[in-house]
This record gives structure tokens, C-alpha cells and sequence, in this order.
């Protein structure tokens, strides 16, 4: 007779004419079977402990396969004849299907994941798990996105005896990714077959190249990783079949399939803002030009490190093509190019980057309140990251990032508004509209000078008419209209105010009195 019990196959040849006792015990069951075999009776006896409880099955069958065996379920492939579990009833089933038996695999499976009591992944060199993986950048494979399970279950050639008998099980393997991406000291922890192992060992010697671990200094690091490689009949089938018909489509594919290198967040523009960001150069040599443009080659090894940097075509400035080399070469490590075809791999790469050096730069708003509000105290940096306008030297004005001119307010009781360059240089006092800078009409807003005056300048920041009038309105038509004597006086609501003036005048944008 033959059993497969926990997709373990036991056969047993019997002597006529004796009685037999057998007995097994694994999980929290145990199993006795007593019967008598005269070569014509076949009727069986088996008495099964499970959970506490007894069970007796009477079974007139030769061959049967347990396919589960928990507190409340028994699944054979055949039914028996009879079955008692204590005074109460127990639910039986039959599967034969494909899908019964992939289903079974992956119940046991569980059960197997569950009975392994470590921490499965990524360990430092003391033997503990590293808990917290955002403390390192973490080993990194070509085609599976650190997922090594996936490798080992889409690679592995299940041993040919143990697949006929349908034997499932695992195999737990411990090993050390050390500082060039190799994998060491390979070790099986604990496993349910040697030549499961045998497969497994051999797997983790053909793993390919990969990118090491870092340290947030960027420091690579030796680490070990324990994997759980499940063993399981049909699943490896299913695969098989699959991978056949991925291998007859490959032969017709004269493609190979490949992802571009890539720095930081993947962004096409992310290493020139990097190197961009980096660069510090005196706008002044730029002379009468607004800007130059340099153009540099980077190529990077299989590792996403940079090996060499070269000048396509020079900005002009020596200094500054150095400059911009010597960051290039002290780059954080890229993402090599990734080519998918076979268990995939890291491959080298070459990027042709431009940089702008430019003589008017931007201006950033920063500040170390909740929200950039108006009101609260900034500072100013450029694209460099350096400070131009040091913190709480003004307070926000809706200028968060400033190109030409932008506007602040002094950092003071009673604050004038104060208009600046991307250079951080006064230009002069804008006039207050309601509670923010005069709006611009027609091309032209007003601004003040230390006594008051009121003049208009442009968006750029030229002073078109020089303050001189006691009050003006905004141009409108071509015309402004203007007086050089008044009095301000208060409206009855207590919060607007009204000019008076006995001589109020028109002015075109040039300053010039009309008609």
C-alpha cells in the first residue's frame, strides 16, 4: 500500500497471513494503522489522534492520499467508507484538480513559513536583522528589485526524484553579499531535503552581479541575507511550461530589452541640478554676456559609480570646466543601466550633460515657521544654496522666489515694502496698496522714496519717473494723475484714507506734464 501524507510517500510491502501494526506521529497528530492481510481482506482499521481527539476510519480501499489533516478538516483524494471523530461530525472532501493540489502546496507552504522563527532578511555583520532599512541603501539586484525568493522559485531545476514523487518542502539559506556585490559563506539553516539544498547552494553561486549595500555616508557595506526557498511539485510545473513558451518567444525576439541609467529620483534634469546646485562662480567674469553654456560627458561603471569625466565643449572659463569635473567625479552613485534579457545585469553607460552658468540667478524664499506666510521672517538663497539675504533680516511678501525683482517687507513696527534684485540689492520703497505692493498698470507701478514721494518704476525693476509727487494714481490710458501738494485726509469708515489736492496734473509714461 502507499500514503502520502504531508506530500511525504511511504509504501510498505506486507507478508500475507499477519497482522500488522504501524504507527507515525508528525505535527500534533499521530497516526495508527492496524489491520490483517490475508491477500483476499483488504478491509483496514486506522485510528487517528489529532488535536486531542480521536478519529477511526474504516477503509475498504488500497491506495489513498491525505491532502489535509487539521482540527476540522480532512481532505482525501479518495473518501473512505466510514469516519468518526469522538461523538461529533468532520467535514471530508475530495480534490483531484491541478488547482486543489497548487492550493494544498501553498496551505503547506504557509505552514513551513510559519514554523522558521527567525527574522528572514537582511542582516548586519553582527548576525542581527537590520530593522530599520532607511538607515542604508540596500543591496540591489538587476531584475528582481530585491525580491531574492523570486530568483530562487523562477531559476531553480527541481530535483528529478524528488519531483516525480510530488515531495514538497524548503530549504533556508544564509549567505553574505560582501563590498563588490558577491555572494559568500554560503550556509543552509535549515531545510526538509539535501538535494533541495544541493539546488539551492548551487543557485546562490550562479547569483548575478548586483549592486552592494551603502551606508548614508555611502560607504559600502558586507551584509548577509537569509531566504526562505519554498519547494513546491506543481507550482515548478506551472513555471516550467511558462518559461518554455517565454523561451520559444525569446528565440523570435531580436531585442533586447534594457532600462537607462538614472541619478536620484530618475528625473531627466536631476544630475544637471545636481552639479548646478554644487557650482559656485563669480557671475562678474561673465562680462556683457547673460550667460555661457558647458557641455560635459560622464560615463559610470556596472556599479552606478562615475569612472571618468570629460569637457565636450568647454564654457570658456577653465576654472569652471574644473569646477564642474571635480563635482562629477564626487557624485552620489547613479542606477547603472539595467539590461533584462536572461537573470538580468548591470551595464555601463555614458551621458552628455549640459550646464548653464548664468550672470541672474533666483532667489528662494526659506523659513523656519510651519507655513511661508506673509509676515513671518525669511531668508534668501540662491540655485547654490547659499545665503544672500541672511534670516530675518525682511519679512515674506508674497515674493517666494524672486527672478528679477521681488518684494519685502522691512522687519519692523510700522514696515515699508521694499523692493529687491536677484542679488539681494535695495532698489527702493514700493507704495503700499491696501495691504500689499501697488499693483502693476500698463506696465508701471508706483514706489516711494525716504520722504515719501511718489515716483513708478517697471517690472524689471527700472525707475521710469523718479519720486517727486505728493500723490499719484495708477496710469491709466496713457496718463497718471498727479499732484505735488495735498493733504491725506480720513475716510468715516477710520480704515481708507482720500487725497486733497487744489492741483492735480496729468502725466504721461515718461514723466512729461499734458494737457
Amino acid at each position: 500500500m502507499s500514503a502520502l501524507l504531508e506530500n511525504k510517500v511511504w509504501k510498505v510491502q506486507l507478508s500475507q497471513d499477519k497482522q500488522y501494526a504501524m504507527e507515525m506521529e508528525f505535527r500534533d497528530a499521530g497516526w495508527r494503522n492496524v489491520f490483517l492481510y490475508d491477500g483476499k481482506r483488504k478491509e483496514t482499521f486506522y485510528s487517528y489522534s489529532l488535536c486531542g481527539d480521536t478519529i477511526k476510519v474504516f477503509e475498504s480501499r488500497k491506495n489513498y492520499i491525505i491532502q489535509e489533516l487539521t482540527d476540522s478538516t480532512l481532505v482525501f483524494r479518495y473518501l473512505p467508507d466510514t469516519l468518526t471523530i469522538g461523538v461529533g461530525p468532520v467535514r471530508c472532501m475530495t480534490d483531484n484538480s491541478l488547482q486543489g493540489q497548487r492550493q494544498n502546496e501553498n496551505r503547506l507552504d504557509s505552514i513551513w513559513c510559519a514554523e522558521i522563527g527567525w527574522n528572514i532578511g537582511v542582516l548586519d555583520m553582527s548576525g542581527k536583522p537590520i530593522k530599520d532599512l532607511a538607515t542604508i541603501e540596500p543591496t540591489r539586484w538587476a531584475s528582481w528589485d530585491y525580491d531574492l525568493e523570486k530568483y530562487f522559485t523562477s531559476q531553480m531545476v527541481y530535483p528529478e526524484e524528488l519531483l516525480k514523487k510530488n515531495q514538497a518542502g524548503y530549504s533556508v539559506v544564509m549567505f553574505s553579499i560582501d563590498t563588490l556585490g558577491l555572494p559568500h559563506g554560503i550556509y543552509i539553516l535549515t531545510s526538509k531535503h539535501k538535494e533541495f539544498d544541493k539546488e539551492v547552494i548551487r543557485l546562490t553561486k550562479e547569483l548575478p552581479h548586483c549592486l552592494p549595500c551603502r551606508d548614508k555616508k555611502g560607504k559600502w557595506m558586507k551584509c548577509y541575507f537569509a531566504v526562505y526557498v519554498p519547494f513546491l511539485p506543481q507550482h515548478y510545473r506551472n513555471r516550467v511550461k511558462v518559461d518554455s513558451i517565454m523561451q520559444e518567444e525569446q528565440k523570435h525576439c531580436f531585442v533586447e530589452w534594457e532600462a537607462v541609467s538614472f541619478f536620484q529620483d530618475g528625473k531627466p534634469w536631476s544630475a544637471q541640478n545636481y552639479i548646478t546646485q554644487h557650482l559656485k562662480y563669480d557671475p562678474a567674469l561673465l562680462g556683457d554676456k547673460q550667460q555661457v553654456r558647458g557641455v560635459y560627458t560622464v560615463r559610470i561603471d556596472s556599479y552606478g559609480e562615475v569612472y571618468e569625466a570629460k569637457v565636450l565643449r568647454s564654457c570658456g572659463i577653465q576654472d569652471w570646466d574644473n569646477q564642474v569635473l571635480e563635482i562629477i567625479r564626487k557624485m552620489p552613485r547613479w542606477i547603472p543601466t539595467i539590461n533584462y534579457y536572461g537573470k538580468g545585469e548591470y551595464r555601463k553607460s555614458v551621458w552628455t550633460i549640459p550646464i548653464f552658468f548664468k550672470r541672474n540667478g533666483s532667489l528662494i524664499a526659506r523659513t523656519t515657521e510651519k507655513y511661508l506666510e506673509v509676515g513671518v521672517p525669511v531668508c534668501y538663497l540662491n540655485e547654490q544654496g547659499d545665503t544672500i539675504i541672511p534670516y530675518g533680516k525682511y519679512k515674506f511678501c508674497q515674493a517666494d522666489t524672486i527672478r528679477n525683482i521681488g518684494f519685502v517687507y522691512e522687519n519692523k513696527q510700522d514696515a515699508r515694502i521694499v523692493c529687491i534684485d536677484n542679488q539681494g540689492k535695495e532698489l527702493f520703497y514700493v507704495f503700499k496698496y491696501d495691504t500689499g505692493p501697488d499693483y502693476i498698470r500698463e506696465g508701471l507701478f508706483r514706489i516711494m522714496d525716504d520722504e515719501g514721494l511718489i515716483g513708478f518704476a517697471d517690472s524689471l525693476g527700472n525707475v521710469v519717473i523718479k519720486p517727486q509727487f505728493k500723490f499719484a494714481f495708477p496710469f491709466e490710458g496713457g496718463k497718471a494723475k498727479v499732484t505735488l501738494t495735498g493733504k491725506q485726509k480720513a475716510m468715516p469708515d477710520g480704515e481708507h484714507h482720500e487725497w486733497k489736492s487744489d492741483k492735480w496734473q496729468y502725466i504721461n509714461k515718461k514723466g512729461e506734464l499734458i494737457q
